[in-house]
């Protein structure tokens, strides 16, 4: 059990997470909202609409802002503590700063598991409902491609014959371009049914797809087979793989089981996997931001000037984004693996603490040497 001293503690890095968060929460609101607006400029979209869209992309930006709001209402919390004497007494009691520390690390902990089991499948919600709107309204295009539990789902035109269609394929490799057992169903401008091909294998070319081992089905005739013909469509790779559902579009929940869904089907679930162990590794993020935070200000005075803690948090900011979006990129090209790219940085976070921690103890170290 927590004692009334921790429980204080507590308390005080709760408001301070919750004042913070409500400062980032309000900026990044009114600044989603205005460019929301930017991006439906001259395309007559109503206020309401942008008001939607800018609500159901708010978690979201939360989310990507969440490690920051962490790191800067610990910061505060610190300095309050420090500028109020109370980090004075408490250290004058025995109490050690990295002591001191542990009930906020419990407290963002049980903050991140919060939001990756609650927040999560919300997010989840609203960010394919503001997928939807955002094609509707403002890029005004209909998805290509869609994945199901049978399969993929294409559609696509056919310019030479004048036709648009249907495919479905059961198997699919090498992110989309190259299908396995399926089918194509031919309508024409008025959305009437003209046939139908029935195929073993096919790959994506740039504007058609070479066919092999196809059975064609005419609506008025005899059905025909040919070893090999050339489709045309407008469909390039990158539409498949754009109008895949984002990894943001699943929650924590469903994410595992539609990973091993992807890889059943041939498609590379890297995205997904980085979009898993990144939500597996919040809590844990959280954590090391608030003992970095502690390192930062374990020797600050009452009456020390906070301008060189505030000058070194937002260089140490820049610095965890950076390695954020390189391991990131790392670990979305396949050079390093999904689990190692998302575990590294707090692992890199916490080392560095604990460097600062020491940092007093290899002075002198270094010093005798």
């Amino acid at each position: 059990m927590f004692s009334k001293l921790n429980l204080y503690i507590l308390k005080r890095f709760f408001l301070s997470f919750l004042i913070t968060f409500l400062i980032f929460a309000s900026i990044l609101f009114i600044g989603d909202f205005v460019e929301q607006f930017r991006k439906s400029a001259g395309k007559n979209i109503p206020l309401n609409i942008i008001f939607q869209l800018t609500s159901l992309n708010f978690l979201s930006l939360i989310y990507f802002t969440l490690p920051l709001i962490v790191f800067t209402g610990s910061i505060i919390a610190f300095l309050g503590l420090i500028r109020g004497s109370e980090k004075i007494i408490i250290n004058s009691v025995g109490i050690s700063n990295l002591k001191l520390t542990i009930p906020a690390i419990t407290l963002y902990i049980f903050i991140g598991i919060f939001f990756i089991t609650i927040i999560n499948p919300l997010t989840a919600f609203f960010d394919e409902r503001y997928s939807e709107l955002e094609y509707k309204y403002i890029d005004r295009i209909d998805k290509f491609a869609s994945i199901t539990k049978n399969g993929l789902w294409l559609k696509q035109e056919n310019n030479e014959k004048g036709f648009s269609s249907v495919l479905y394929a059961k198997k699919i490799k090498e992110q989309g371009t190259h299908i396995i057992d399926f089918m194509i169903l031919e309508y024409d401008s008025n959305g009437s049914f003209q046939g139908r091909l029935d195929g073993d294998n096919a790959l994506l070319k740039d504007g058609f797809w070479e066919m092999n081992s196809i059975q064609i089905t005419p609506k008025f005739g005899t059905a025909s087979f040919e070893e090999y013909i050339s489709y045309k469509t407008n469909i390039k790779p990158e539409d498949i793989t754009d109008s895949l559902s984002s990894p943001t579009n699943i929650s924590i929940w469903r994410l595992v089981t539609f990973i091993s869904f992807l890889e059943g089907l041939g498609y590379s679930a890297v995205d997904f996997k980085m979009h898993l162990y990144d939500l597996i590794f919040l809590p844990f993020l959280m954590a090391s931001l608030v003992l970095l935070a502690s390192s930062l200000v374990k020797n600050l005075k009452q009456n020390d000037k906070f301008t060189n803690i505030i000058i070194y948090s937002l260089l140490i900011i820049f610095t965890i984004y950076f390695l954020s979006n390189l391991l990131e990129a790392l670990g979305s090209t396949s050079q390093l693996n999904p689990l190692i790219s998302k575990g590294a940085l707090p692992l890199i976070v916490t080392f560095f603490s604990i460097l600062m921690y020491q940092s007093n103890n290899l002075k002198k170290i270094y010093q005798n040497d």
